[in-house]
């Protein structure tokens, strides 16, 4: 229904029904939360949702085509990016955007954007771009199920499930994938990918507001810059809390990113190496063996039993990456985009002295895609952020890494992010090509923990002619 004000869809009410199969209620009609929800100022002091439209509909320019504005108003979170904002403190972000002559104006942008509403049967639906919509859930997981539910204000932890799209009808597709760490306070903070076609495997994302089932109390990983790392918080008697260093190791980083479904080398750190947690600080004196399949399994103090502050939070990272691990970030598809590069447990770009196709056809081979590749033009891909990794690339084409290629040594170059490579692979995948001595080269998928990455990342090998992956 409309609001009073005749801009917001801003339902307030909805039914809670039954369920005498599962015993708890589900959600029998739309709720979305006020555009005053939608629009509030976040915990740094000023809006803070990727939201990037201004009400009629067009597109914000980046901030940093302004820096005479981004320098008036430091610490605003005004950057290189085209978010919308309100560094002046005013209730309502907005943007500066081009009219159709082509001069600059500015608007208020779209406080309905990223308004959230579940179906009858847990779909969870989404208002981007002026419509509502859904989301695939070929990469759904309990940490987006548990921003969806904290959005709508029903419950701190949810459970991702999925429902037939067969019945949608004209309902569009808006996201590809949520990627949410889980933490955070509405979907758009989260770094959602959007749908370039209406094609999804496992069907739309639905959500139940209850704990998931499973061993052990949940958990989840906050503050790290990869959805594999962070500082460790546990569920438990209907709030999240940290967990205290006193004891932690390996062992116990082993467990609990057994626990969350990664598969790569569990590294215990401590003293907040990812930010100070806040609420309460459930565990202590945590004390695993290495072979337990949950914390709950683990000697350890009683719920809430502990003698730390939050500079003594407990974290993890479950790095699933190798050195050289390629991927491509910023693109519109996942077959597109800046080349990025992992080292010493950083991403980081390559320049692009020296770079040709027959280097970008490497990186493609690399991520699994078989067909012609191309490169990008110049700044078509928005620059990277931090460490310029490798510089002088010179492949000849036939590598099947990255590294194979003669190339500068890690993190020597004389480049700034402007120079920043980018590619176009060819979508195309699973293909078995002929070697040029004969072989096969066969390219192999390798999942990475259960699927919370955006591009899982794609290893080859040279094997013998007859044989398959």
């Amino acid at each position: 229904m409309e609001g009073a004000s005749g801009r917001g869809l801003l339902c307030g009410t909805y039914w809670l029904y039954a369920s005498p199969s599962w015993h708890r209620a589900i959600l029998k009609a739309s709720f979305l939360y006020p555009a005053s929800s939608l629009c509030g100022i976040g915990p740094l002091g000023y809006y803070d949702v990727s939201l990037a439209v201004t009400e009629s509909g067009e597109e914000c320019l980046n901030w940093a085509g302004f820096p005479d504005y981004v320098q008036q108003y430091p610490d605003r979170g005004l950057g290189n990016h085209n978010y919308c904002r309100n560094p002046d403190g005013g209730s309502t972000p907005w943007c500066f955007y081009q009219l159709v002559s082509g001069a600059i104006s500015w608007a208020s942008c779209d406080c309905n954007q990223g308004a959230l509403r579940l179906s009858e049967d847990g779909r969870v639906e989404l208002y981007f771009s002026g419509i509502w919509g859904t989301i695939c859930a070929d990469h759904w997981t309990d940490w987006d199920a548990s921003v969806i539910c904290r959005q709508l204000g029903l419950s701190e932890i949810g459970t991702a499930g999925k429902t037939s799209g067969a019945a949608l009808g004209p309902v569009p597709l808006h996201l590809h994938s949520a990627n949410c760490h889980g933490d955070e306070t509405v979907l758009l903070q989260c770094g959602y990918r959007e749908a370039v076609s209406g094609a999804c495997e496992q069907g739309i994302a639905a959500v139940e507001c209850i704990p998931p089932e499973g061993v052990g109390a949940p958990l989840r990983l906050a503050g790290g810059k990869e959805s594999f790392e962070g500082r460790v918080e546990v569920y438990h008697n209907g709030k999240w809390g940290t967990i205290c260093d006193d004891q932690w190791d390996d062992r116990d980083a082993e467990v609990v990113c057994r626990q969350l479904g990664f598969s790569g080398t569990p590294k215990a750190s401590s003293w907040a190496r990812y930010g100070q947690g806040s609420g309460p600080i459930l565990l202590d004196e945590v004390e695993c063996s290495g072979n337990e399949l949950s914390l709950d399994q683990c000697k350890k103090s009683n719920w809430g039993q502990q003698n730390c502050d939050h500079i003594e939070d407990a974290g993890v990272s479950c790095d699933p990456f190798t050195e050289g691990t390629v991927r491509l970030a910023g693109g519109r598809a996942a077959s597109e985009g800046r080349v990025e590069v992992y080292y010493n447990g950083d991403w980081g770009t390559v320049c692009d002295d020296g770079w040709t196709e027959l280097s970008a056809q490497v990186v493609c081979r690399q991520l699994g895609f078989s067909g012609p590749a191309s490169l990008a033009l110049e700044e078509e891909y928005t620059p990277g952020q931090g460490f310029i990794l490798l510089d002088d690339v010179a492949c000849t084409g036939a590598e099947t890494s990255l590294l194979d290629c003669p190339h500068s040594n890690w993190g020597q170059h004389d480049c700034s992010h402007a120079e920043d490579v980018g590619v176009r692979c060819t979508p195309e995948t699973n293909k078995i090509l002929e070697g040029t001595s004969g072989s096969l080269l066969c390219l192999c998928r390798w999942g990475v923990g259960n699927g919370l990455l955006v591009h899982p990342f794609w290893r080859s090998a040279l094997l013998p002619s007859g044989q398959l992956c």
